[in-house]
């Protein structure tokens, strides 16, 4: 049979998606010739391997499925080939693909270039942003990346797969503008209060974009803290609804993790308060197999040794005041400080 690595790629991808729509965004193929790549594979198997519904959406047979697991160690094997040919053949080049949110970006950016730079056989780094950790996980699975940095849920399913370590627990924290006061925000969140004499600033929340696994319950959080306040923005990340807020905007909810790359007129145009019920492990991820490989290894412990040193210190802001101290207040009437 004269069946393809490539199509075998293009049928992962099709599974993996969800649809064909989603898999010719994912590799920049024109859903015709996704299609195509299917049909001969299907034509050369003699066998059906996906079934599709009226809106496009995907399922296996059992054919499918039987030849979705071939695929997965067919293409894996050949990686770790790969690899290894680039590890004795071609002078332990390293070239690294890190995916993370657009959350790590900025400080984080610079000192995770400068690791992968020291390592033995640098060639090239490359930083991938994608909007959420499942889709990161999604490139991890189909060695687009080789390393991601990713929320530990996304990954756990798959962690045989994968050398996983442990960075830092991610808060998150409550964002308002730095113009509000105590007695503004005290007001807003009494109970009996309703809208009257609220700041109309805290009745505006930037809401983040919906495939942030975050998002649920953040809309959870202001359906019960404030429920009077409207999703009246959406914004595509952390650092964008941040801005707003930094604007006077409104409020938002933020993950630790930002404030090492906020600007420092950022942090001044803001206050934040660290709230509970959100806290999630992140992790970093690599292919199981690249353990093997000296300069990937490198990278790795390095990059869990940045992660749980420097970049944690920097992410403990003096300024962070305590939500639960604040809300407390608010309902007796009482006056709290913005330290926690």
């Amino acid at each position: 049979m004269d069946i393809t690595f490539r199509q075998l790629e293009i049928f992962r991808w099709v599974v993996v998606a969800g649809s064909i729509t989603k898999a010719s965004h994912r590799i920049g193929l024109s859903q015709p010739s996704i299609s195509q790549q299917l049909a001969k594979l299907e034509e050369m198997l003699n066998v059906q391997l996906i079934n599709r519904n009226r809106t496009g959406q995907v399922s296996m047979t059992p054919a499918g499925e039987f030849w979705f697991k071939a695929s997965e160690d067919i293409l894996g094997r050949m990686s770790v080939t790969m690899n290894e040919h680039e590890k004795r053949f071609r002078n332990s080049s390293v070239v690294l693909r890190l995916g993370a949110t657009p959350v790590l970006r900025g400080a984080f950016t610079a000192a995770t270039a400068h690791i992968a730079q020291s390592a033995p056989g640098f060639v090239k780094f490359e930083l991938v942003y994608d909007v959420n950790s499942s889709a990161l996980v999604e490139q991890l699975r189909l060695h687009q990346i080789n390393f991601a940095i990713v929320s530990e849920p996304a990954i756990l399913k798959d962690q045989l797969s994968f050398a996983i370590s442990r960075l830092f627990e991610d808060q998150m924290a409550w964002a308002v503008p730095a113009s509000m006061t105590d007695d503004d925000l005290r007001l807003a969140l009494n109970p009996t209060q309703g809208t009257k004499g609220v700041n109309c600033i805290l009745t505006n929340y930037i809401e983040i974009e919906s495939t942030v696994p975050t998002r649920a319950a953040s809309d959870e959080w202001y359906r019960t803290f404030l429920p009077a306040a409207t999703a009246t923005f959406t914004a595509p990340t952390f650092a964008a609804s941040i801005e707003m807020v930094a604007g006077g905007m409104g409020t938002c909810h933020v993950p630790f993790s930002l404030l090492p790359n906020l600007s420092a007129t950022i942090l001044q145009e803001v206050r934040l308060f660290r709230i509970t019920g959100m806290n999630r492990w992140v992790v970093l991820a690599m292919r199981k197999h690249l353990q093997t490989h000296a300069a990937f290894a490198h990278i790795f412990n390095e990059l869990t040794a940045y992660c749980r040193g420097e970049y944690l210190e920097a992410m403990r802001e003096d300024q962070i005041g305590s939500f639960d101290a604040l809300h407390r207040s608010a309902i007796s009437g009482g006056f709290v400080t913005a330290a926690e």
